[in-house]
């Protein structure tokens, strides 16, 4: 299966994780190197890996809800498991470390 028919799958949810890590993610990023405040940066860093992940494997939210194994995401993920793993990680560290700044400062 090529790059461009796995693109073509799940293409609405594609979209749409990739404008929710947007959505959150760039104003939070941008507060956070407009102001100097870290737990904003570190958190809007997190979301915009949240959106790239989810671009590049889409979750399917009815599938999820359900606790199906969907192994029509797993072909059409872009990318290798490594890289997705990768991005998992620095996700929840990024998302963590922005919450416990912004706890901690508060």
């Amino acid at each position: 299966m090529t790059t461009t028919d796995k693109l073509k799958r799940s293409l609405g949810f594609r979209l749409f994780w990739l404008g929710f890590g947007l959505l959150l993610g760039v104003p939070q990023l941008l507060d956070g190197i407009m102001y100097g405040l870290k737990g904003e940066l570190f958190f809007g860093i997190g979301m915009l890996l949240v959106g790239i992940r989810g671009f590049l494997r889409p979750v399917v939210l009815g599938r999820a809800m359900a606790l199906k194994r969907d192994d029509a995401a797993d072909a059409s993920s872009i990318g290798s498991t490594g890289l997705h793993g990768l991005l998992s990680i620095g996700m929840a560290a990024s998302l963590i470390a922005g919450l416990a700044i912004k706890l901690g400062n508060s």
